[in-house]
């Protein structure tokens, strides 16, 4: 009995109890090898486990993020968020299409509706016509945008930390883009995703 007790004291100390990834993701983490592309029956794995993706990882600072708030076996719908501004945050949700167990392509949904945006200074809501003229700002830009697809390709896994690192590769017209690769720390834990942020 005191060695039992022993032991649980041992691991609350470390928090190999409290933190380890569920048996799902585990046994996605088994299957691959770090430089090796992921399936995308075991990407909607990672989508349904994780709290939040940080694209482009800096001190906990996220270029931009997605959180997936819905995934079946054809595709997902996904919240993105990230800076438009110096001052300005900015969130909408999207879809993607799934394609041949490889890839997640844009649906072409028309998703300016849905952008929600806040003060960096003090997240306070910003709405009216200063809302409606950012989303006409966003149109302008995106009038020219192709639909992309992008796989996934594993690096590594930090149980320790609850993370799960991917390098997202984007193909246009069926090309690969190489300058447009990313890495993408996988957040499974939820108290660790709520103190990610949006760098400008």
């Amino acid at each position: 009995m005191r060695t039992m007790l022993a032991a649980m004291a041992i691991m609350l100390m470390t928090g190999s109890a409290a933190l380890a990834f569920d048996a799902d993701t585990q046994a996605v983490i088994d299957r691959h090898k770090a430089g090796k592309p992921v399936s995308m029956t075991d990407v909607a794995v990672l989508m349904r486990a994780s709290a939040q993706w940080c694209y482009i990882n800096q001190d906990h600072t996220c270029a931009w993020t997605d959180i997936y708030l819905d995934v079946t076996d054809t595709g997902a719908t996904f919240e993105i968020g990230n800076a438009w501004d110096a001052d300005t945050d900015i969130a909408f949700t999207d879809e993607g299409v799934f394609k041949d167990d490889r890839y997640i392509c844009e649906s072409g949904k028309d998703w300016v509706p849905s952008v929600r945006a806040t003060r960096r200074s003090d997240g306070s809501v910003i709405g009216g016509r200063q809302l409606w003229e950012l989303k006409a700002a966003i149109e302008a830009k995106r009038s020219a945008e192709s639909i992309d697809c992008f796989d996934y390709v594993y690096l590594r896994s930090e149980p320790d930390q609850q993370v799960v690192t991917l390098r997202q590769r984007q193909y246009t017209d069926g090309v690969h883009v190489e300058g447009n690769d990313v890495e993408v720390t996988l957040h499974m834990n939820s108290e660790d995703a709520a103190g990610l942020s949006w760098r400008w």
